[in-house]
């Protein structure tokens, strides 16, 4: 049975999949206020097959949005995979809260100012954990004796 401090590493996994679904909503709105000043026919292909130049705010949140299905992708596996070893320890905890954090400074820059510099330096550090959650989880892993 799963003690409850192993299942603590969900919540930073349902806030990470909860910045997703807000970046594509604010993606949404941002594309379908476009939408609506577009001078466009009725019907056209141009949308569907990405013909489309959507206004900045529209592109920044697109781009975010994208974003979210990478890096974090490795984040959900690692938290996945110590939920299951029991390896989502406190220090695991920690690690994936301050990942989500990283995200959430990550998406603010990138939607807001995107200021490369600013928003660099937040993917960094994101990469960091992501990389220390893995070693961690290796190491949890190697300690528990299981063979290659």
């Amino acid at each position: 049975m799963m003690s409850m401090n192993q299942i603590a590493i969900l919540y930073p996994v349902f806030a990470q999949a909860f910045l997703t679904l807000v970046i594509g909503g604010l993606m949404a709105v941002a594309r379908a206020r476009a939408l609506a000043g577009m001078d466009r026919q009725r019907g056209s292909p141009d949308l569907a097959l990405g013909r489309v130049v959507w206004p900045e705010d529209a592109a920044k949140r697109a781009a975010n949005y994208a974003n979210q299905f990478e890096l974090p992708v490795l984040f959900y596996a690692v938290a996945a995979f110590a939920l299951i070893t029991g390896g989502a320890d406190f220090v695991m905890l920690v690690l994936a809260w301050a990942f989500v954090a990283t995200r959430i400074v990550h998406a603010a820059i990138h939607v807001g100012p995107n200021k490369v510099r600013w928003r660099s330096p937040a993917f960094g550090v994101g990469f960091l954990i992501v990389l220390a959650m893995w070693v961690k989880l290796f190491l949890h892993i190697v300690s528990r004796g299981v063979a290659l």
